[in-house]
This record gives structure tokens, sequence and C-alpha cells, in this order.
């Protein structure tokens, strides 16, 4: 009855509109819908496309700027959704085109595709400019501030005009927008005032409106600065006024290699310090290397579409998180093959993983996207093909996958070989009995499970060449077509769906973090972790690959030099990417009690920082867990 009644609403033309209602009413509650207005249009996807951005540089309110800069964001509007298709997110556009040429310069090429052809996508375009230009008249007349519309020649102004338009790209609707390498982007600009002054002013204008920005958590709103590779004095004033004001958002990566300048390891390691969460440190030396494959040497210039997959900057439409393999869903199919040895456990597993890889990707496949001038605005190539990103106008397009469940199924396969096929204990329908059981009548054999080593995570033979043997699973069956990684968001909510496993983890239980142990016992220490993950294969798993630390503070007071010692050598030793959460474990168990003690408190939470009080439970519950483990067992050496 209620699916009738559904497919019936479906049917009618409120349909699009009652979607978009729920949409907003599931993200921010019923307070928020009451004040929503919602931006239709009418006509194909694109025509309406270009409508919606039309509308809302009409209709968007525009607040006076709180600071030095105006950044205004109309919370109240939502751009509805086109039926059944999905909206671009996780992108970074090309900024410094935008600078280069101003809103003057871009009309300019636009109107010469346009001369060329006066039917095709410029006439789109062109609409979108001259939408712009008037919001930015709006904001010269409303709130007297002054835009530019030419290339700017000031810091000041560039960063006016880039806060404008990635204002403008939040309220079109497209989720977790980057921000790029702006250490680069703003380098050059002369400024009449102090420029960390002027650094410090743009950091707290991204930081406003989080609510809105965040997308699955608190939080998780994609804004991420990439500093570093060539580090200039920028790439300093940026670390240092993030240290100073000490917000969780916008993040910060930092591109690191060899030759990396003393003092900015040590602007990195004090935010570090701080408890900031950020920035990720990402090891030049092997993700470049690893994107030569797709990218060429445009590799050099690589960012990040949100928490940490690579892409580049304007020129990738790469949607890097299409979706997470849970690795212990082949297990389950592998399980009930009927093998006799483990290497033949091995090969049903590469069978089923084939199958499992295949639905995913014809689920993928099925995908449609929103076409959108403005984004395609400020990817170049889209101009000089005169095609919207979504149509195949942007450079490169390059999609990918994620993974989560690596670690408890390289446990899992360890405790299978060790007890089925090593010492005979078990076979395994006795295996299957025990998950299906969930561990209700084997609380030894569980403990056993969980605490035997060797496990994830340490430096050990059988646990380097079992997980590298998996990625080359992994590759060979998306290998030409999605680039994957070994880092997901996904470890609570896939964890909430999947059944027992023999690592000991209980059904619904989160599965484990990213390339971290997902029990840190007593023997493992920072250092084996790290000699671990830079053994690790990144050229076949090159979407991302991070290494996710805790460490207590009071610890990393007694030995501050010879931690930072150590994540600079295992990053240089190969580790791909790497962040640390450093926490006081009286403070975090405070917290736990009551998160109102600390309100202050910053969590890395998958990819990004965000503020401990404002996230779910389990993920309290989680980083609660984790940061106790790394307290009584976080040893320096293994």
């Amino acid at each position: 009855m209620k699916e009738h009644v559904i497919n019936v609403i479906r049917g009618t033309p409120l349909f699009p509109y009652i979607r978009a209602y729920y949409t907003v009413y599931k993200r921010t509650g019923l307070s928020s819908l009451l004040k929503t207005r919602i931006i239709g249009g009418s006509g194909d996807i694109l025509e309406r496309r270009t409508q919606q951005l039309e509308d809302l540089c009409r209709r968007a309110r525009i607040n006076p700027p709180e600071g030095r800069f105006l950044y205004s964001i109309d919370t109240t509007l939502h751009v509805m959704e086109y039926p059944g298709y999905r909206r671009l997110g996780n992108l970074t556009p090309d900024y410094g085109f935008l600078l280069e040429n101003g809103v003057d310069g871009i009309e300019r090429m636009v109107n010469e595709k346009l001369i060329e052809n006066p039917t095709g996508y410029a006439r789109v375009l062109m609409r979108t400019l001259r939408a712009i230009r008037g919001y930015l008249e709006r904001c010269r007349v409303e709130v007297d501030v002054d835009v530019t519309s030419r290339a700017p020649e000031t810091l000041e102004d560039a960063i006016q005009l880039l806060l404008t338009c990635n204002s403008l790209l939040w309220m079109y609707g497209h989720p977790l927008i980057g921000l790029g390498m702006l250490d680069r982007t703003l380098e050059g600009y002369p400024s009449s005032e102090d420029t960390h002054s002027i650094i410090g002013d743009l950091i707290r204008a991204l930081s406003l409106y989080p609510e809105f920005k965040s997308n699955t958590l608190p939080g998780d709103t994609g804004q991420v600065i990439v500093l570093g590779g060539e580090c200039n004095d920028l790439t300093r004033t940026f670390l240092e006024v993030m240290m100073e004001l000490g917000l969780p958002d916008p993040k910060v990566v930092l591109r690191v290699d060899r030759n990396t300048p003393e003092d900015v390891w040590e602007l990195a390691l004090g935010c570090i310090e701080r408890g900031l969460g950020y920035p990720l440190l990402a090891n030049d030396e092997v993700i470049v290397d690893a994107l030569r494959e797709y990218y060429g040497d445009d590799a050099e210039n690589y960012g990040t579409s949100a928490c940490w997959e690579p892409l580049i900057p304007g020129r990738s439409m790469d949607q890097n998180n299409l979706a997470n393999l849970n690795l212990l869903i082949p297990l389950e199919e592998a399980l009930r093959s009927g093998c006799e040895s483990f290497d033949e456990l091995l090969e049903a597993y590469r069978s089923a993983l084939r199958v499992y890889v295949e639905g995913v990707i014809r689920e993928i496949e099925a995908l449609e996207f929103e076409p959108s001038p403005p984004l395609s605005l400020l990817f170049p190539e889209c101009i000089e093909r005169c095609r919207d990103i979504a149509h195949g106008g942007a450079a490169y397009s390059y999609n990918g996958v994620l993974s989560v469940g690596m670690g408890n199924l390289v446990n899992s396969l360890i405790n299978i070989k060790r007890l089925c096929f090593d010492e005979k204990r078990m076979t395994l329908d006795d295996v299957i009995d025990v998950l299906d059981d969930n561990f209700r009548s084997s609380g030894a054999l569980r403990s056993e499970l969980e605490n035997h080593g060797p496990v994830y995570g340490m430096d050990e033979p059988l646990v380097v060449d079992l997980t590298n043997r998996i990625i080359d699973m992994i590759h060979g069956e998306l290998h030409g077509r999605y680039k994957f990684g070994l880092s997901s968001p996904s470890y609570i909510w896939e964890g909430e769906e999947t059944g027992a496993s023999f690592d000991g983890r209980r059904a619904g239980e989160p599965l484990g973090v990213h390339i971290s142990p997902v029990k840190l016992l007593e023997g493992m220490s920072y250092t084996g972790i790290l000699n671990f993950a830079s053994s690790l294969d990144y050229s076949k798993a090159c979407n991302g690959g991070v290494v996710d630390m805790m460490i207590d503070r009071n610890f990393l007071e007694r030995i501050r030099g010879e931690f930072t010692g150590l994540l600079r050598t295992g990053l240089m030793k190969g580790v791909m990417q790497l962040q640390v959460n450093v926490l006081d474990p009286q403070v975090i168990l405070e917290a736990a009690r009551d998160p109102e003690l600390h309100p202050d408190l910053i969590v890395r939470v998958w990819g990004f920082s965000a503020y401990f009080r404002d996230l779910p439970e389990e993920y309290r519950e989680l980083i609660v867990r984790r940061a106790l483990e790394y307290s009584e067992h976080g040893g320096w050496h293994g």
C-alpha cells in the first residue's frame, strides 16, 4: 500500500517539489524547512539548470559583510534536483583561472565561442555570465561591496572575487566544493595591509555557514585548502593563521616531500600538536607517481576532491567516491565455496570479488549527472570545448571508488588460515556457524581472534603480502575503469549493515578505520604501523590511502622530537597520506560523558576535523575507544 501511494505521488507534477522539501527536512529539520524557498525551473535539464542560476542570482538575499570580505550565502534557498540525476560534488574549480582572467576575460572567451556557434552551449554560458554579473551589481547596490569583474590586481580583490564565486556554487547546490592550492593561486598579489591579517579574514569568512555546508556529518564540508608541494610565503602564512585561529573548518592538506622546508614541517606539526586534526600530510613522492598513469605530467598539480582523493583542480570532473567496496562481503560467499586450502579460499575470494565489483559498477554506470553551467565556467576545457562539465567538457573524467574493511578482511583471513588450514582446529563450516551465531557461544574464541597476532597494521611479511595481494585483486577487477582507494568514510554505516567477521568483530560493529589497526594491541607501535603502511602498493590504490593515528597528548609532550621524526621518516619511506588526532584521555572521557564540558574539543573524523560535541554518538564512541587504545598501547618501538 505504502509503495503504491509513493508511486502515485511520483507520477504527479508536484513530486519534484515534495522530494526537494523532504530533502531539506531531512537535512535541517522542520524549523528550517518552513523558511525554505525552492528554486525549480522548467524545460529540459540544461534549460532548467540555467534558469535556476539566473533565479538564484536574482533572489538570493545578500547579507552585509561581517568583516573585511563579503561572504553571503542565503541558506533559505534550495535549488531543486532534476529527477533521476545526481548533482556534481567533491570537485575543486580552477580559481586561478578565474583570478587570472576575471569575469570579463572569461566572457571574452565565451563570446568568441558564441560567434563560432551562436546556437550552441556558449549561449548557456553567456546567460550564466550575465546572471553572475547581475549578482555582482546587486552586491554593489545592496551592500556597497564592489566585487571586481576584471582580473583582480590586489590580494583583497582576488579573495573577494574568489569568495563571491565560491558562495554562488554553494547556493547553487554543489556539495563539498574544494578550494584548491590557495598558496599558489593567491601568490604574487600585492596588498595594502598585512597579508597575515588578510588571510585570517579569508579563513574566518570560509568558516561561516558550517551547518549549511555540512554534508553527511556536522563539519563534513569538503572545504579543503591544499598547501605545499612547492612552498612559498603564503604556505607559511596559511599554516600560521590556521594554528592561531584553531578552527575546524576549512581543512588543510599539506603536500610534503624530501625538500619541504624545516619551518613548514614545524608549522604543520604545531597545528597537529594543537589538536586540530590537520593538516593531512600527503606524500608527493608516492602520490604523483601513482597519478601519472591517469594525468601524465599534470599529476604534479594534484589537489584533493574533498577529504583525500586526489584529482587535478579545475581539470578533473572525477567523481572519486561513487561507491564503497565493503571487502567483507565477497568473503561471505567465498567461505561457502567448499575450499580445501588457503590458496583455494583466496581464489574463491577473487571470484566472489569479481561478481561483487561488477554489481557495484553496474549501479555506478547507471548514474547520470546534472549539468552545471557556473561550474563549467571554472573549468577552462569546458569553455574551450564549449561543453558542460557533466557532458565531457573537463580535461579528465576518471571516477573512483573507495574500499572499507581491509583490516577486518585481512585479520579474518589470517585467523582462518591458522585455525582451519595450519592447525586444523576448525572447518570452514564451523567458521560460518560461529559467524551466524554472532559469537554468542564463542566468547573465548572471539577473544583469541581479536588478540592473536599477526594482525593488520603489523610490519609482518604475512600481513603485508596478504594486504598487497588483495589490493592487486581489486586493482585487477577495476583496472582501466575506476581508481580505488584504501580509505573510506563508511566504516560505521557499512559496519552496521555487515554481519560478524572472523576477526572477532560482532555484527553491526564498526569496520576498521582506514590504514590503521582494527584494534591496537599490546606490542604494536607507531613505528610498526608506519612500516606496514609504507609497504603497501599505492600505485594500484591511488584513490586515497590514509594512515589514521591517535596519540596521547601527555605522551607526545615527552617524545615530541622523536614522534615528529617518525612521521617524517614514515612518509619518506612510502606512506601515502597521514593524519593524527592528538587527544588527552581525561578530556575525551569527560567530553564523552558531557560534550558541553569541552565545547571547543576538535577531533579528526574520517577526513575532516569537527567539534566532538557535534558528532553523532556512535562516532564519539569510536573516537573514545580508539583514543584509549592508543593511550594504553601506543608505544614507541614494536
